[in-house]
């Protein structure tokens, strides 16, 4: 009769650590509502009181999903950001780099490729300026390749 007595006591104390429901009060004051884990206080009134059990910790197979489910994600935005161009470390703008790409003097390669060098220039003061870009610089940039790149 002891030992059930006990077993009891000791399945029920195991049973109250696993759930560990706490009592939630909503009190009412004159600023407003508020939750908390103690009885309202004078200046207060309860208007609710509800158990809560927390949720159990996640399953090792819970955890691998949002390992997952996080690499995933990475993996789009990395993506993404390479679409839209701004998958590369920006630089702070500064006039003299932007000076210096923009206005050495345009060599030709071996095939005499105006256009390319054009293309080219372009992606490394896009490169350079970083997310500092304006609309100017952009359509000078055009330009310059559209210019290079007409065949008359």
């Amino acid at each position: 009769m002891r030992r059930s007595v006990a077993v009891t006591c000791i399945a029920a104390v195991f049973q109250l650590g696993a759930a560990q429901s706490q009592t939630l009060y909503k009190c009412a004051s004159r600023t407003g509502n508020s939750y908390q884990q103690s009885p309202c206080g004078a200046s207060s009134r309860m208007l609710e009181s509800m158990v809560t059990v927390p949720e159990p910790p996640p399953s090792a197979a819970q955890l691998a999903e949002q390992a997952r489910k996080a690499e995933q994600d990475r993996a789009e935005s990395a993506f993404l950001s390479h679409l839209a161009g701004t998958d590369q470390l920006s630089m702070p703008y500064r006039a003299s780099r932007y000076r210096r790409a923009s206005s050495a003097p345009a060599r030709r390669d071996a095939h005499g490729d105006d256009c390319g060098l054009a293309k080219a220039t372009r992606k490394s003061t896009l490169q350079a300026v970083g997310s500092s870009r304006t609309y100017e610089l952009l359509r000078r940039l055009d330009d310059e390749v559209a210019k290079a790149c007409v065949r008359l």
